[in-house]
């Protein structure tokens, strides 16, 4: 019986090996869609496009953030593909980023006014925020300061439904991540909105587990392939799939 098991188990290692497991939500659209999805999101092509060329599967299996991080962590996939740096400083990150995230305050495209920095959204009566949102410390202690000056949207379809309340003057502005407006703008293209200012980047990156034996192979793996879908033009060209601009390497 046990000579059976180690053969099975050596068998079926090399398949295991060559594939590339990520485990993310589904309602991070663009960054991870829902698994199996004709687009399952901007990271998930990116780590395809790069893996495949060097000869391992990419699969995507949907679980809520915080229980995809316990996963990796364990060993049970192989990464995230979406991670900020303090958010897992225990797992090995590549040199290059996967995305670049921004928060940004979007107005009405008739506007005039905007964002330089958070004490300007004083001259605004009313602006859309989302419940349980961390918008860096500097914007988080202006909502905390005025609390009655801010709208706080829960539930789903969050990004739309504040544009819909922009569009119908119930709101003066509302802060969003960019990707997902953006997004959103070219999947309901009768929504319109102004980028009025946005506060400083963060980067987020493939996160890989620190228990896999080949994970600082792979992020010298993907921060090459990385450097080359930007070279080739194919990291524009799967950003605009999305409806998203390419952005700077930092």
């Amino acid at each position: 019986m046990k000579a059976l098991l180690a053969l099975l188990l050596a068998t079926a290692l090399p398949a295991q090996a060559d594939e590339i497991v990520l485990a993310s939500p589904d309602y991070w659209c663009p960054f991870s869609c829902k698994a199996g999805a004709a687009q399952e999101g901007f990271t998930v092509d990116i780590v395809r496009e790069i893996f495949t060329a060097a000869g391992h599967r990419v699969r995507l299996v949907n679980q809520n953030y915080s229980r995809a991080l316990l996963d990796v962590r364990a060993g049970v996939y192989t990464a995230t593909p979406s991670t900020l740096r303090d958010e897992a400083p225990d797992f090995v990150f590549p040199d290059q980023p996967i995305s670049r995230n921004r928060y940004c305050i979007y107005t009405r495209p008739d506007s005039a006014w905007r964002y330089r920095g958070p004490a300007s959204l004083d001259d605004l009566a009313r602006v859309g925020v989302i419940r349980d949102y961390s918008y860096g410390q500097a914007l988080d202690a202006a909502i905390k300061s005025a609390p009655q000056r801010f709208e706080v949207h829960t539930g789903d379809g969050l990004t739309e439904r504040m544009l819909r309340r922009l569009q119908l003057g119930r709101i003066d502005a509302f802060i969003e991540e960019e990707n997902l407006v953006a997004y959103t703008l070219k999947q309901q293209p009768g929504l319109e909105a102004r980028n009025a200012g946005c506060e400083a980047p963060s980067y987020a990156y493939l996160a890989l587990s620190p228990r896999h034996p080949q994970a600082h192979s792979h992020a010298r793996t993907f921060s090459d392939g990385m450097a080359k879908l930007r070279r080739s033009g194919r990291l524009k060209a799967i950003l605009a799939s999305y409806g998203l601009p390419e952005w700077p390497a930092p």
